[in-house]
């Protein structure tokens, strides 16, 4: 795999060249167009990118990070926070519907074949 050039900018989630960099940004983190947004939106953007890049497997600060982001005040990360959440998981009202399942088994009924003696191995 081809090495990333540049740092990347943890507010836009891009790798920038190094010149797209202040002093003080490489350390940080944040290039020079980010670093001119307002507090409140660059810590929105930073937040949506952490949401994009949550692994499958969460920990339990993680996943406790999570939840809170789904009762977060702005909508946008709220609405995204509540979207990863239903991926990992689902509701249980999908899994519970019984004529769901009774469909589903439909195929079951009356070819169930008891096994043999002579199926086991030995």
């Amino acid at each position: 795999m081809k090495k990333k050039r540049g740092h990347y900018c943890k507010v836009c989630g891009e790798y920038k060249a190094n010149e797209k960099f202040s002093g003080r940004g490489h350390a940080a983190h944040i290039c020079k167009a980010c670093a001119s947004l307002p507090p409140e939106k660059k810590a929105e953007m930073m937040t949506i990118n952490r949401l994009l890049n949550l692994p499958w497997r969460l920990s339990k600060d993680q996943l406790a990070w999570l939840r809170n982001r789904t009762k977060d005040r702005r909508p946008e990360v709220r609405a995204f926070a509540q979207h990863q959440y239903e991926l990992r998981f689902p509701p249980r009202e999908q899994f519970m519907d019984e004529d769901v399942w009774e469909d589903e088994l439909d195929f079951l009924d009356g070819e169930w074949d008891e096994p043999d003696e002579s199926d086991e191995i030995e």
